[in-house]
Parts: structure tokens; sequence; C-alpha cells
């Protein structure tokens, strides 16, 4: 327990304890048992739970987040993160390493429909079931194809009204009532940042929406 509290605190919180855990056991020369279940056809995000390998999806991403970098012990990693959805649901999607220079590049956007083979779920600090795309992972954007499930807009979204703190990643769909300012700030490593407040509605109430950096730059 106290390795596992040392290597939080080298992340920063960016990975998950079952991955912290592998790591620790590696540098032990330990092996792990992993569950392993091969699987050749695609599934759906209802189907899936944490701790499955050689996982296929495919849907259309609906989000694109940049590309983050983080410190564990000696060595330098990556990731970046989409939202995808299909007929069931909305997934979010960590993409690892080479994987993530894909974002970085530029060649994954919003709107696109993309088949993504051989990855891992995990369950994130909620308890939601999320796909993790490593080296052996792949990404095939489809150019042709009749995926209908393009909006989940209506199906799922949440209303502000049943938002609590443990809602954990939303969707939301409402107007814009006001914006209500945006500001600089120095971080701890003197670096720069943006943060920017407004107030949303939708037919059972509202709620602030804090937009932070690279995001709030589209409004204006």
């Amino acid at each position: 327990m106290e390795r596992l509290q040392t290597e939080r605190a080298k992340t920063g919180g960016l990975l998950g304890d079952e991955t912290l855990l592998r790591l620790i056991a590696a540098k032990l020369g330990l092996q792990v048992q992993q569950n392993t279940i091969h699987n050749s056809g695609v599934l759906s995000t209802s189907r899936l739970f944490a701790g499955l390998y050689d996982v296929t999806v495919a849907g259309r991403i609906i989000a694109v987040f940049p590309a983050k970098t983080f410190q564990l012990a000696e060595k330098t990693g990556k990731f970046a993160t989409i939202m995808l959805t299909d007929a069931d649901g909305v997934l979010r999607v960590v993409l690892w390493d080479t994987k993530a220079e894909i974002v970085e590049r530029g060649e994954i956007k919003a709107g696109q429909v993309v088949r993504l083979m051989h990855g891992y779920t995990k369950g994130d600090r909620y308890g939601t079931t999320e796909l993790h795309l490593g080296i052996k992972s792949q990404i095939l954007i489809e150019t042709k194809t009749k995926l209908t499930n393009t909006n989940p807009s209506k199906k799922f979204t949440k209303k502000i009204q049943t938002l609590n703190a443990n809602s954990g990643n939303v969707h939301l769909a409402g107007t814009v009532r006001a914006i209500l300012g945006k500001k600089a700030f120095s971080r701890n490593d003197d670096s720069d940042g943006i943060v920017m407040r407004l107030a949303m509605r939708d037919d059972s109430g509202e709620a602030i929406v804090v937009i932070w950096n690279e995001r709030s730059l589209k409004w204006k």
C-alpha cells in the first residue's frame, strides 16, 4: 500500500490503482493473471465491463480531448481521451502513448465513425467502464458505413436537475443563458491558464458550467 501511495503521488492521479499495481508487480518480477476474452466481433457499449481484454467496439466519435503527458518514475508517458457513441451508450476511450499521437496529429476528429480493436476495459473512479487502447490496439477510420446511431444528444444526455457531486462524466444539452466572464490565472508551476464560466439552462433547471483553457478560446 505504501508503494501504491508513492506511485499515485508520482502520477498525480492520472493512472488508476489497477494500472499502478500492475506496474509495481512488473518491477518486482511478478506475473499477474489477466482476464482475457478473445472476441472477433464488435461489442456494444452496454455489454462492456471492467477487466476485459482484446475488445473491439465501433461507433461515432463525439468529442476529442487534447493529449497530455505524465511522469512515471524515469519514464514519460502520454495519453489522450475521446468519447464514442453507439446505439446503446457513450463510452470514454483512453489512448496511450503512440495512439495519443494520432490525436496530436489531428487524424481523429469528432464526427468520424471508427472501429477500435484489441483494447482492454477498466472501471473509472465512479465505477463506469471505459476502454483503453495501447501499443497492440488498432484504430480503423471507416470511410463507408451504414451506422445510423450518430446522435446521442437526446438519448444519452442528463437533465441538469439530476446532477450531483457523484454524477461523474455527464453529457448536457441546453441553452446558454449568459456568459459570466473569462479570466487568466497562473498555476503553481508559473504556467498560464484560462477559466470561463457560463450559465446553462434546460427544461429542468440551470447550472454554472466551468470551461478550462483551450476550450474557453472557442467562446467570445
